[in-house]
Order: structure tokens, then C-alpha cells, then sequence
């Protein structure tokens, strides 16, 4: 599953590639020897894409001679690898220009002959068997830049895929992203532990070959300290104290190698609290690069905001189910007795004076619009049905025959058009403002309706001849609870909600009286024809 690491020769000349794979297998041996390959000068420094080429930064050595780093092209490819690559140049000779040479290519170290012609009989006594020893780490894989924009892809199609997560989707996708993450960074285990109290519980993982996880404290992490400021840990491959033993009690015959896996710690980081850790484990002798854990903190990000986001949207449904139940229970017991009153007051409408029947019955009305714009607001909240082509002029002069207020006039200006709108909220909302403009204007106040056209795009405008509002109140008006006419506050708030579930915007001005000014933005009246 890990990759072997690998000396990259650089250049033409396949003498000198057989020196260097020679070289390498007397520097090593045995099943730790990293792999050569070789990249053709050419390629390096042209523009044509090979999908066998692979970058060098990934390599664990660099190999190549003075005549192909005096190409400026070349040097220039070779000095901007890191530095944890290093370069060894071949020289021909110990001359001035070929150890100026090496140093543009940015060279860890030379070799002097023999050359390439004049091959040594012993592979061993190769003076660059020597050099790549002491400059080249060969047991550790190294992640390179090829490798960092692979992953850097799976990491966007996992951000799409997590941000479009449903509930009931939340973990198989989270385990389906650490699954493709893990493949393609060939790593042996990828764990995710989610906090519980102080216990950090291994929740989802991604372990090919199995895994023994189980619940710990956050002191059972390496660097616990780091982990609980939101830093990321990174602890290399190293040999555990018994591998030397153990290696000498079997002759040289023990297959494993006794490392403690190399593996990277992520905090699980949101609303700043430390909410779980993510690691990743690999059991190859790895070198962990700056880049390949900052994707690896950006891939525990998106995991972290998955789940937080998650938890909300569940914490929000649960709280919006139990307003459903206290608003229904809450409905129910105020409508048995105000039906009652209704009833009675059926009775003694021609009993009693014109004078006092009617503030009982304005009473009674009150009492119903509160209870039903407390349902709507509970159970429908921001939510819009489908939507359609809707006449504006009809679904007004619709909601106004709802609205008791016989003394009050309400005149439609001109043929507004229509727009695409869920008839029935849209109804809701030209009521509450009717409402609104009756409980402020006064019983025998005019309403006007009519379209307008603004930087905000078409919309419809509703005036009356009331007072208007006070413009100390402006900013909170929409707000649930508001009111400066002793009523409930919630009829404007419902009005708000249903103009931002359909990506509108409503503002308010004063002009003889209040305007409430809605304006559709992108979606534009159609005028009939």
C-alpha cells in the first residue's frame, strides 16, 4: 500500500543511470532500497505533459552531472527543489566551473569521478554510494507536489459532497471522504474521534488492514497540550527501544520493523471549542510535509463543520417541533373558550348596544388573528412552498376580504403583473400589512397598492394615510415581539420571513403615512401583454 521511496536520476545518458542504480542497491540492499528512475532532460524543463512524469519533489534523492546542470533550464528546476531533496552532481573533474556549476543546481554534494567511460569494478568502492548515504534519507516516503495536488482535488469533491449532506447522509458520507482521502495518500489509517465529556470517542475510521481503537482521554494523544490550543501534532516514524533486541533475538530474520507509526494529529476545532481529533496514521517511514498537513487540517476543518452544522440543523429541528407542540396545545386550549365567548356573544348581538357589542367582538377577532399567526409562525417559519406565476393585484385584493375593517378603503393603483411567488404566503403577507396599516391608521384608514421600480429591482409598494412610523422604531420594526399598537408583534416578523424565504427584500418609508416597499430583485414583474 506505501509507496517506495525513490533516487531520481536527471538526464540522458543510460551509463550514468546504471552507475546510479548500481550505486544504490550497494548503498542499501534488502527490501528498504529505494526504487531509480529516471527523467530525461527534456521533459524536465519542456512543456509537454507526461503522465509518467512525476515531480521531483517527491524524490528522495536527486542524481545528475555537470553537463546536464550547466543547462540553465535544469539548474534552475534542480536548485528549486526543497531542501529536504538533496542533489549530488557527477563531476568529471574537480575544475572551478564544475563546482560553480554544482552550486547554481543548489547541490547537497559532489562526486569526483570516475566517470562514466572509466566504470569502477566493485559497485561498493563507487565513491557515490558514499554520497548518498550521508545526504539521502532512503527508508522515508516523502509527499510530493504531484501528490499534494491530487489530494488537494479529492479534498474539493469532498468539500461538495459534505457541504451538500443531509442528515440521514452525515455518516456514510464522512466515511465515504475518509475512505477517498486515506486511498489517496496512501496512508494505513485514518481515525476520527468526536468528544464526549472527556472522553474522545473513535466514532469513524478508515483502517484496511483493521485497527484496535478505543475511547480515550485527550492526555492520550500525543502532545495534548498542543492539540488543546488547536495546534496540529506531527510525530515522524520512530524505532521503538526493543528493535534493535528484538532484530539481534532473531538473527536478522525479524520481518517488521519495530517503528512506531508516523501519524498526524488534527484538532477538531468549532464555535472554538475542541469538539474531537483526527489522525492519521501511516506505518511506512514517513516524512510529513508542511503542505500535506495543512490539507490534512483543511480535510478535519470540513469534517468538524459537517458535524457542527449537522448538530444545529438537529438541535433546531428538535427546538422547532417542541414550539409545533406548545403552539398546538397552546391554540387548543384558547380556542375552546373563545369559542364559547363567540357563541354568547351570537346570542346577545341584539341584546345589547351597537356600542358595547363591538369592542367585544373586535375582542374576539383580535384573540383569533393572534392565535392563527402564532400557529403559521410555529409550524411554517421561514419555509415557502412551490412557487408559480401569481397575479399581485389578485392575491391583494384576495387577502383584503379577510381583513375586518369595514370603514377602511383599499385601492389597487394599476395592474401590478405577476411574479413567481407561493400564492398562499404571499396572501399571509399582504393580510399582516393590511392588518397592520388598520391597527395603526385606524379603522377608517386608506390603503393603496401598486408597483414601483428601484435599484432593488421591480417590486409593489403598500402606502396608507396613517401616522406612519416613527423613525426611531424603523430598525426593529420587523422584529418578532415589536409592536407600538398594542398588539402582538408577530404579524409584521411573519411578514419579513415570508419576503427573505422567497429572496425578496421589504423596507419601509414615511410619505404621507407609511410605505412598505418590497422589491423583488432578480425576479422581475411580468406586465401582461
Amino acid at each position: 500500500m506505501n509507496r517506495r521511496s525513490a533516487v531520481t536520476y536527471v538526464g540522458d545518458d543510460p551509463d550514468v543511470r546504471a552507475r546510479v542504480s548500481r550505486a544504490v542497491d550497494a548503498a542499501w540492499g534488502g527490501s528498504l532500497t529505494p526504487n531509480v528512475r529516471a527523467i530525461a532532460t527534456d521533459a524536465l524543463v519542456g512543456t509537454a505533459e507526461d503522465a509518467d512524469l512525476r515531480s521531483l519533489g517527491d524524490a528522495c534523492g536527486i542524481v545528475t552531472t555537470t553537463e546536464e546542470a550547466a543547462r540553465a533550464a535544469v539548474a534552475d528546476r534542480l536548485a528549486a527543489t526543497p531542501k529536504s531533496v538533496p542533489v549530488i552532481v557527477v563531476l568529471k573533474a574537480a575544475t572551478t566551473d564544475a563546482f560553480r556549476t554544482a552550486l547554481r543546481a543548489g547541490a547537497a554534494d559532489v562526486v569526483i569521478g570516475p566517470s562514466s567511460e572509466e566504470p569502477v569494478s566493485d559497485p561498493e568502492a563507487d565513491p557515490l554510494v558514499e554520497r548518498l548515504l550521508n545526504a539521502v534519507e532512503a527508508e522515508r516516503v516523502r509527499f510530493g507536489p504531484d501528490d499534494a495536488a491530487r489530494l488537494r482535488e479529492v479534498l474539493l469533491d469532498s468539500g461538495s459532497t459534505l457541504m451538500s449532506t443531509r442528515s440521514d447522509e452525515v455518516d456514510t458520507k464522512i466515511r465515504w471522504t475518509i475512505e477517498n482521502v486515506g486511498e489517496h495518500a496512501e496512508l494505513d489509517r485514518i481515525v476520527c474521534y468526536l468528544r464526549h465529556a472527556e472522553t474522545f470517542e473513535p466514532t469513524y475510521s478508515w483502517c484496511p488492514d483493521g485497527c484496535d481503537t478505543a475511547p480515550q482521554p485527550l492526555e492520550g494523544f500525543p502532545d495534548a497540550e498542543r492539540l488543546s490550543t488547536f495546534e496540529n501534532v506531527v510525530c515522524p516514524s520512530v524505532p521503538t527501544a526493543s528493535t534493535e533486541a528484538s532484530q539481534e533475538e532473531n538473527d536478522g530474520t525479524h520481518e517488521g520493523t519495530g517503528d512506531r507509526p508516523a501519524t498526524v494529529h488534527v484538532p477538531l476545532v468549532a464555535d472554538w471549542d475542541l469538539v474531537g481529533v483526527m489522525a492519521f496514521e501511516t506505518d511506512a517511514r514517513r516524512v510529513w510535509t508542511d503542505e500535506e498537513v495543512d490539507l490534512y487540517r483543511t480535510f478535519a476543518d470540513l469534517i468538524a463543520y459537517t458535524i457542527g452544522r449537522n448538530d444545529r440543523r438537529l438541535e433546531l429541528r428538535r427546538q422547532t417541533e417542541q414550539l409545533e407542540q406548545f403552539s398546538a396545545v397552546v391554540s387548543h386550549d384558547l380556542r375552546n373558550p373563545l369559542n364559547v365567548l363567540s357563541g354568547y356573544m351570537e346570542l346577545v348581538e341584539s341584546e345589547v348596544s351597537r356600542s358595547t357589542y363591538e369592542p367585544m367582538d373586535r375582542a374576539v377577532t383580535r384573540m383569533e388573528s393572534l392565535i392563527d399567526n402564532l400557529l403559521m409562525l410555529a409550524k411554517r417559519g421561514e419555509a415557502i412552498g412551490e412557487t408559480e406565476p401569481t397575479s399581485v393585484a389578485g392575491i391583494a385584493e384576495k387577502a383584503w376580504q379577510t381583513v375586518r375593517a369595514p370603514d377602511a378603503t383599499l385601492t389597487i393603483a394599476d395592474d401590478i403583473g405577476r411574479v413567481h411567488a407561493d400564492s398562499t404566503r404571499l396572501r399571509q403577507a399582504f393580510e399582516n400589512l393590511f392588518r397592520n396599516a388598520v391597527d395603526h391608521g385606524g379603522p377608517g384608514v386608506t390603503i393603496e397598492v401598486g408597483s414601483r421600480t428601484g435599484e432593488g429591482g421591480d417590486g409593489v409598494y403598500i402606502a396608507d394615510d396613517g401616522p406612519g412610523v416613527p423613525p426611531e422604531v424603523r430598525e426593529s420594526l420587523f422584529d418578532p415581539g415589536f409592536s407600538t399598537a398594542d398588539s402582538s408583534g408577530i404579524g409584521l416578523a411573519i411578514v419579513a420571513r415570508i419576503v427573505d424565504a422567497h429572496g425578496w427584500e421589504i423596507d419601509v418609508q414615511n410619505d404621507d403615512g407609511a410605505v412598505f416597499e418590497v422589491s423583488f430583485e432578480a425576479e422581475r414583474i411580468t406586465k401582461p401583454a
